[in-house]
């Protein structure tokens, strides 16, 4: 038998900025999405979603901006509980940015995932690297869940951030399809 209710599928695409699963839209981003550097060698920023469905991870995806100069660990954490990441679900493990104006995808093992609040994560090792990202309001700040962890290069087994003042929300997450 068929169920009367909604169906809720996850999109191909998934970032902080997809509507409905990421919290940032346009009142809360100052600009739209655009080529800078990364804030320093090593850190990690991580970015909540809340994922209304079920779903499979296939591919790690980031955008990288006009020059691509390091290596960039990109993944999904669970939450603590607490309203931070805790456990990391999956990442693309260190790998060299390449192709620049450009979003690039890496192939991980198929992960199931349910419902439920999680954090995207990303780290480069250089200072130099450029992601396509935007930075968020000072209201929005003040309700901002973006944390971040120094030394988080490749990014860590269990997550150990703190409050972030940075404002810069980037351009990365995760695909639920094996190819375009």
């Amino acid at each position: 038998m068929f169920s009367t209710g909604y169906t809720i599928t996850v999109p191909p695409m998934v970032s902080v900025f997809t509507r409905g699963i990421g919290w940032v839209d346009e009142s809360f981003s100052v600009s739209v999405p655009a080529s800078g550097t990364f804030e320093s060698a090593n850190l990690a920023v991580y970015m909540p979603i809340t994922l209304a469905a079920p779903c499979v991870i296939r591919r790690i995806w980031w955008a990288n901006g006009a020059t691509a100069a390091g290596n960039v660990d990109c993944g999904l954490y669970y939450d603590s509980g607490s309203r931070s990441p805790g456990a990391k679900v999956i990442s693309s493990t260190s790998t060299a940015q390449s192709g620049a104006n450009a979003v690039q995808f890496v192939d991980v093992t198929d992960t199931a995932i349910a419902p439920g609040l999680y954090w995207v994560a990303i780290t480069s090792d250089s200072a130099s690297t450029t992601f396509f990202r935007s930075a968020l309001t000072a209201a929005a700040m003040d309700v901002a869940q973006r944390m971040q962890e120094a030394s988080a290069s490749p990014l860590p087994a269990t997550a150990t951030p703190v409050a972030s003042t940075g404002t810069n929300i980037y351009l990365c997450g995760f695909s639920t399809t094996a190819s375009p």
